[in-house]
């Protein structure tokens, strides 16, 4: 139905690696939707997604009500449409909603994706 996962499975990644990750999305057949691990379309309800391979750009978006354990976790809307709960590697102050990301590693079975910032961002946080 869908994958996500990393096209080397080495037990270790490192920074010249990490392009070889991949994040699969799935697509609605019938009205286009896209989504991320879903068994039904979320908006016909449709049982037909194929899975499709993401660019693996995105923007962080505003969080919602959290708990203590997903502190780490930012929802990131991919250029594909969907949206998906990432870990950011960066600093902490310059992890905020409007800022462009790339997948740095994916799904694996359990875990989240992780996305490393695209710029810089100095440290009092605004430009």
């Amino acid at each position: 139905m869908f994958h996500t996962g990393l096209r080397n499975s080495g037990a270790v990644r490192t920074e010249e690696s990490a392009e070889d990750a991949d994040l699969y999305f799935q697509r609605c057949a019938w009205c286009q939707t896209t989504t991320f691990q879903r068994l039904l379309c979320p908006t016909c309800g449709s049982t037909d997604l194929s899975p499709q391979l993401s660019e693996g750009e995105g923007v962080i978006t505003v969080r919602r009500a959290y708990t203590a354990a997903e502190a780490d976790l930012w929802p990131v809307h991919m250029a594909e449409g969907f949206v998906v709960r990432c870990r950011v590697d960066g600093p902490p102050h310059a992890v905020r909603p409007g800022v462009r990301v790339k997948l740095a590693s994916a799904a694996d079975t359990g875990r989240r994706p992780v996305v490393r910032l695209c710029e810089e961002v100095p440290l009092d946080g605004w430009i």
